[in-house]
């Protein structure tokens, strides 16, 4: 359990929680990313007039949206484990499995959202790059 005279408890806790929150900010980074292809795929399916070409636009949107869901779930997984990782020594409670669940819940939480903006970028380059439409 922590007390008021433990510095190298507070300090070993801080920098436990520093890292994941640079993970957090890569997260809000591709999120942010997602948000701005979002917002062009949504502007490109309100120009498009072949049905064939509309319904590549949503599938899209389909992935970029899941890409999204899939970044935030990785966000609240880090912000919870910062929060179990300060409550753990404080209460002197063993949540060292629950940390571990917690970055790999984020881990392929991140991993997903990152594939499914893969497929877009991929799809995208098929359908307008070179030799595309």
């Amino acid at each position: 359990m922590l007390t008021g005279g433990d510095p190298l408890t507070i300090e070993r806790t801080l920098q436990l929680a520093i890292a994941p929150a640079f993970i957090l900010t890569g997260a809000m980074a591709v999120l942010n990313l997602l948000s701005t292809r979002l917002q062009r795929l949504v502007d490109r399916q309100r120009e498009v007039t072949d049905e064939a070409e509309r319904s590549m636009v949503r599938r899209r949107i389909a992935a970029t949206h899941g890409a999204m869901a899939a970044c935030v779930l990785c966000a609240v997984a880090i912000c919870v484990l910062v929060i179990v990782a300060f409550v753990e020594p404080v209460f002197g409670i063993g949540a060292g499995m629950h940390i571990v669940g917690l970055m790999l819940v984020a881990m392929l939480a991140l991993t997903t959202a990152l594939a499914l903006f893969f497929w877009e970028v991929m799809r995208s380059g098929r359908d307008h790059g070179p030799g595309g439409r």
